[in-house]
């Protein structure tokens, strides 16, 4: 009996599955996951990015990676994509005779294969003329650029620059930063065929999601004649040429100067007529619009200079632009 209940005992133990989280080949303890592959996450599943300023959906099967990399006025914030990306700056070593040169040099590049795709999220803050994306100016759009709205935003897009073969296409959007007038989203997107439609389509429906994190502040038209008086008040501490401008929208004055709006210094006294205007612009600004006219004479012809002052939210000034900037067209201008 005894011999018999050992011989069922053992034939029990050895029919018994091993347990596959008790021991890997080498007979250490390992777990479950470590002999197992995760499965790729289907083809229309989406991940969320928040992050830099930017919220928006991507698909879960694509690769992220943090770059940060300054490279003087413009900040390579991120890679997602099935291909690659890297930036990198490196210093300059100056030759013997190279007295004056020095700093780093900087690059970013983006590398796609078949079936491909990489896209690269930058900050650009300069150098280039202050003002925001504003789709009312016909020269903003370059380079074969559209205006478009992004979140909400002003943005501008450049699509389908062919690459090197047809299957090859980089697409580019440039996108307005809340709250800033000297700042730019960047994205740029590398896409190689074959699957050329469905992969760009998968990188418009990214740009397409894109929320601002935090959001635009949201204007009230009624905050507009309080914006006129602080935004005048503290413009004009700055350039006395703006004093001849009422503080109540839609009205104007009348006024003989000497100096324009920018230090224009004129050879003797131009009477003109100033006005004031102040309209809600892309949610978080204030364009506070000042127009010097004046009327034809014997010396002069009729026209007009107009002095555009961007207001943030809260009524402080953020960047001035004149129209036209060739002050030669000025009457009297030295």
């Amino acid at each position: 009996m005894v011999l018999m209940l050992v011989a069922v005992v053992g034939l029990a133990l050895a029919l018994k599955p091993p347990n596959p989280a008790a021991a890997g080949p080498s007979g250490r303890p390992v777990s479950a996951s470590a002999d197992t592959t995760s499965p790729p996450p289907p083809a229309w599943a989406l991940a969320h990015f928040d992050r830099d300023g930017l919220a928006f959906d991507y698909p879960a099967a694509w690769r992220t990676a943090t770059s940060g990399q300054n490279m003087h006025y413009i900040t390579i914030l991120d890679y997602l994509g099935t291909g690659s990306g890297l930036a990198t700056c490196e210093a300059v070593t100056p030759g013997p005779s190279d007295q004056f040169i020095s700093g780093t040099e900087c690059g970013a590049d983006m590398n796609v294969g078949p079936g491909q795709v990489e896209v690269q999220l930058s900050l650009e803050d300069g150098p280039f003329e202050h003002g925001p994306i504003d789709p009312s100016d016909a020269s903003g759009a370059t380079q074969g650029g559209t205006y478009t709205e992004v979140g909400g935003l002003p943005a501008i897009y450049v699509g389908d620059s062919q690459g090197a073969a047809d299957s090859t296409v980089t697409v580019y959007w440039t996108l307005s930063v809340p709250s800033s007038v000297i700042e730019r989203y960047l994205i740029k997107a590398e896409i190689e065929g074959p699957g050329l439609e469905q992969m760009r389509a998968q990188v418009q429906a990214l740009v397409a999601s894109i929320r601002y994190d935090p959001p635009a502040p949201v204007l009230s038209t009624s905050d507009g004649p309080r914006m006129v008086s602080m935004g005048l008040d503290q413009a004009t501490a700055k350039d006395p040429a703006l004093a001849c401008f009422p503080r109540l929208a839609g009205t104007t004055a009348t006024a003989t100067i000497t100096v324009t709006p920018g230090q224009t210094q004129l050879g003797k006294p131009l009477p003109v007529t100033c006005r004031t205007d102040i309209e809600p612009f892309a949610m978080w600004l204030w364009r506070l619009t000042l127009t010097e006219s004046w009327t034809a004479a014997s010396d002069r012809p009729a026209g007009a200079l107009t002095t555009t002052v961007w207001l943030s939210a809260d009524g402080v000034p953020q960047s001035t632009t004149y129209s036209p900037q060739d002050s030669s067209t000025i009457p009297y201008s030295q």
